[in-house]
């Protein structure tokens, strides 16, 4: 029945923008169209925009990226629900999320991804390769879970929507939601890297597709050159890294063979994989750093580790590469806070180019810091140091990453929260009440006040209501409420079958 309900066609048209300077020599100002699809420039209050899905981009093409979707402001932002139902059941931890208009009704929705619920937890190391005695983990891999909002502010949970038919289907350990518009069909699509959970030797990804009836179809067989391919894709990011008009993706290889693997698209969503380049690295984002038109690669990893120990950008040679030699070496935190596990960029001075933000943790993730590097231009960047968000104690000793200090920052992104012209930081922890909703409220010159997510309520709407847990009795009625109705479907078309 429900499958009966979702035969709606959805019909929209729009490019992503291309823009030249302006006539008086100067940038144009950014900002994203109204259905979130494209950009606009404005030169002097004129707005225009253009498409750029041919290879006829020049160096003034501004190369869409991941930051400037999930960091779409036209799209109401609020505090999700940490562990909506049926998310609590489906997922062991790390319920990650993203927030963009799914299904172009106008309302904001939600989509998550987790980690499996194995059923052969055996913890017998420091960190997830150790959760399952040693080896892979075992059980049911849940779907992604997709909540669409309304004019009411209600989520509701959508699993119809979302399909996965592989014979080992669903995830391991969701690390990266990659969304945008890959097949060019004016839907927000999406891509999973998943690095695995019970060993640190990777696991394959999944990527889903919208449909023309509505729906979203798990498509790694039939749309990437080197489908299920197994990797340690702890970071991973999208965005257009070779100015041909569509959405690549980028994700770490966790090999120093592979330091970086690039997904390119052909345009109506088929994903060639090749290596481009890079050092390794766990954290990875895709911004334009020199303003030269190309996604550059934004990586750190840890410090400590002298296998891992670059912090930096590797930069776009235009066309994809990531040439190791050509990068810029950022500031370092090897004392405390050594570890990044995200990093991500927006123009935090009103300047016109984008600034760094890196998520620090300390050894086994104890202690939460926030790291902002000021870009200069000319490749130049300036240190403005730590923000701490959680220290712990001097004389603590983890035995492994799941402790009570572990209140690292898992997704960082960026709103005008005050409406005071410039741009705040809104931190989430999926697992964390200390840190999931917290604010940094700039104050300008790089001056950052921390509010802590009772305060930052303030600034961020959180009456957005999530799916109820549903009784047994109720999971009984609608079970024999869907039988019943099948029969009558059978019976139906058996009539008009005579």
């Amino acid at each position: 029945m429900k499958k009966l309900l979702l035969l709606l066609i959805l019909s929209f048209f729009s490019a992503q923008g291309l823009a030249a300077g302006c006539p008086d020599g100067s940038e144009p100002v950014k900002s994203i169209s109204a259905d979130g699809t494209y950009f606009v420039y404005n030169c002097g209050g004129q707005a225009s925009s253009s498409t750029a899905n041919s290879s006829t981009a020049n160096s003034n093409t501004k190369a869409l990226a991941g930051i400037d979707i999930e960091n779409d402001p036209n799209i109401d932002f609020f505090k999700p629900p940490q562990k909506p139902y049926p998310t609590d059941e489906l997922y062991w931890f790390g319920r990650m999320w993203q927030m963009a208009d799914f299904n172009k009704d106008g309302y904001s929705d939600v989509l998550y991804i987790g980690t499996m619920n194995p059923n052969n937890v055996d913890s017998i190391g420091v960190d997830t390769s150790g959760a399952c005695g040693g080896g892979a983990c075992k059980g049911d891999k849940p779907l992604p879970s997709l909540f669409l909002g309304d004019a009411k502010h209600k989520l509701t949970y959508a699993p119809e929507l979302l399909i996965d038919k592989r014979e080992d289907s669903g995830m391991s350990l969701g690390r990266q939601l990659l969304v945008a518009d890959y097949n060019n069909d004016n839907i927000l699509d999406f891509y999973v890297a998943d690095h695995g959970v019970g060993t640190h030797n990777g696991f394959r990804d999944s990527y889903f597709l919208s449909q023309p009836n509505g729906t979203w179809v798990e498509s790694s067989e039939t749309h990437l050159s080197h489908s299920n391919f197994v990797v340690f894709d702890h970071g991973g990011a999208t965005g257009d890294i070779d100015n041909d008009g569509d959405m690549d993706i980028v994700i770490t290889g966790g090999t120093h063979d592979s330091p970086l693997i690039c997904l390119l698209n052909n345009g109506k969503g088929f994903l060639k994989k090749r290596k481009c380049g890079g050092i390794f690295a766990f954290a990875l984002e895709l911004a334009d750093m020199d303003g030269d038109g190309n996604l550059d690669a934004l990586l750190g990893a840890e410090e400590n580790d002298k296998n891992i120990d670059f912090t930096g950008i590797v930069w776009n040679d235009g066309r994809g590469n990531f040439n190791k030699h050509n990068n810029t070496s950022l500031p370092q935190h090897k004392k405390h806070y050594s570890g990044m596990p995200e990093v991500s960029a927006s123009d935090l001075d009103n300047d016109g180019d984008l600034d760094i933000v890196y998520s620090r943790v300390g050894h086994l993730y104890v202690g939460t810091a926030i790291q902002i590097i000021e870009n200069l231009g000319n490749k130049k960047f300036k240190d403005h140091g730590l923000f701490l968000l959680v220290e712990a104690p001097a004389d603590f000793i983890p035995a492994g990453e799941g402790h009570e200090w572990n209140d690292f920052i898992e997704d960082i992104r960026f709103r005008d929260l005050d409406k005071d012209g410039d741009i705040d930081l809104y931190l989430s922890n999926s697992m964390s009440n200390k840190t999931d909703g917290m604010v940094l409220l700039n104050q300008g010159d790089f001056a950052f006040e921390l509010l802590l997510p009772n305060v930052a309520k303030k600034y961020v709407t959180i009456d957005y209501k999530a799916p109820a847990p549903v009784s047994e009795e109720q999971k009984a009625a609608e079970l024999a409420a869907e039988e019943m109705m099948d029969e009558i479907l059978e019976e139906l078309a058996a009539e008009l079958g005579q």
